[in-house]
């Protein structure tokens, strides 16, 4: 093997979901029906609850009907959600509807253990293995716990679900949008400095247009295009960067085993 990282996307690429929009949505959803619960109750504070999670629904679809058609970037999308949604409210709850919501990932097979197998293959042989995702850490760790995969990585760069105390609970401020539009230099800067690595030492995964910077840096046939992306995206991938697109398992062990 020549290479000496593997590094990979989560989202569209362990993850069958290309984004956190599904369990964001799943996240709101239980806000709101607690939001109506209180109500019932006579919590007259739930209404304000309830009046910003409807307001948020109404600018998260303006919003990510603009994102699918490139006129917003990803951390736009998500801004109303971290102030009308998550902002303030229990982590415990939030944190319990993530758990819910990985282990229904788990059950219906979107989690890839395809590639997380290929990864821990070459991680026997000495490989160096990480991920860097903009998606969130709680689901990730959560994810690969779930799966039996949790020493499998031995770093993991992702956005944060941050919290904070107020009156001695925790709350949830919001994600952060850290890596958003900035993978290129998180690969410089996380993996392959600390480690004195070059580019050709570095196998990337990855799906997307936040995956290209990525691909713009590596040499051809180090960019692998994962089982989950789209034909579009392969398409693009393979004319544009050279990408090895495995069509079984098997013809990944044997790439990564001969790369």
């Amino acid at each position: 093997m020549s290479y000496k990282l593997i590094v990979s996307d989560w989202s569209g690429t362990i993850l069958r979901h290309p984004t956190d929009e599904a369990q964001n949505k799943r996240i709101a959803y239980a806000l709101l029906g607690n939001a109506k619960s209180r109500i019932k109750e006579g919590d007259l504070f739930a209404l304000w609850d309830l009046g910003q999670l409807l307001f948020a629904e109404r600018e998260l679809k303006k919003r990510f009907y603009d994102y699918k058609n490139g006129k917003l970037p990803l951390q736009e999308v998500y801004e109303p959600f971290n102030k009308r949604v998550l902002r303030g409210k229990d982590y415990k709850f939030v944190s319990n509807v993530i758990d819910q919501f990985v282990d229904e990932c788990i059950k219906k097979d979107d989690v890839d253990k395809r590639i997380l197998h290929s990864i821990c293959l070459a991680h026997r042989h000495g490989i160096k293995t990480g991920i860097l995702s903009t998606s969130n850490d709680a689901a990730i760790h959560r994810t690969l716990i779930r799966s039996d995969f949790e020493h499998l990585f031995d770093a993991i760069e992702s956005n944060s679900l941050i919290t904070r105390y107020i009156k001695g609970e925790q709350k949830v401020v919001g994600y952060t949008f850290d890596i958003n539009n900035r993978k290129p230099e998180f690969l410089e800067n996380r993996f392959l400095r600390p480690h004195n690595l070059r580019e050709k030492d570095v196998i990337y995964f990855g799906d997307s247009d936040d995956d290209i910077g990525i691909a713009d840096m590596l040499p051809a046939g180090n960019f692998i295009v994962p089982f989950f992306a789209t034909d579009e995206f392969r398409q693009y991938a393979a004319q544009g960067f050279d990408a090895f697109i495995p069509d079984t398992k098997e013809d990944l062990d044997c790439y990564l085993g001969m790369r």
